[in-house]
């Protein structure tokens, strides 16, 4: 096991062949920006992490835009019309949204828009702010990126999907935490 400081943050992981952390169906995964544990769906169907967030606004006037981001990781092939290109001409800017746990604790956030992504659901297509966030499971913490949706309606406020679980972990739906 190999340990990785990052400003006081411990960061664990398994790098013998075959490591991977065992995860159930359900996990309570803390996120460290906002010092807040959900109980997480884990979903492996699911490309990227969904977050529950509401009153979503962007801060500041985009005239204003100093940071340019990096890369855009989910850029929508040229041959495609984008619906709503307002979406898009937001990545760098301040995003600012409240965001609930199972229990009803709430926390307000502020982050930067890093991306945008396409999602298709039953409901159709839809576009959503992504942001950056560290997301722990026991000892295990990874930065990923986050997209922000309404999930008041669902059980579970946050999901979790291949992007974080990648490489580390293997599902295992005899661990589920939830006896139904």
């Amino acid at each position: 096991m190999i340990k990785v400081f990052l400003s006081g943050l411990v960061l664990a992981v398994n790098v013998f062949a075959g490591g991977r952390i065992d995860i159930g169906q359900h996990a309570f995964i803390k996120i460290l920006e906002n010092d807040m544990s959900y109980l997480a769906r884990i979903d492996s169907g699911a490309r990227i992490t969904s977050l529950h967030a509401i009153n979503i606004k962007l801060e500041g006037d985009k005239s204003l835009l100093f940071y340019k981001p990096t890369k855009r990781v989910n850029k929508a092939p040229t041959y495609r019309k984008i619906k709503n290109q307002d979406y898009r001409n937001n990545i760098g800017r301040v995003i600012s949204f409240d965001t609930e746990n199972e229990v009803g604790k709430k926390r307000h956030m502020k982050m930067r828009v890093q991306s945008v992504a396409r999602v298709r659901n039953a409901q159709g297509t839809e576009y959503r702010y992504v942001v950056r966030l560290a997301l722990q499971y026991k000892n295990i913490v990874k930065f990923k990126e986050v997209n922000l949706r309404d999930r008041s309606r669902m059980t579970y406020k946050l999901l979790i999907g291949r992007n974080w679980l990648n490489h580390d972990f293997a599902i295992k739906t005899d661990l589920d935490l939830i006896k139904k």
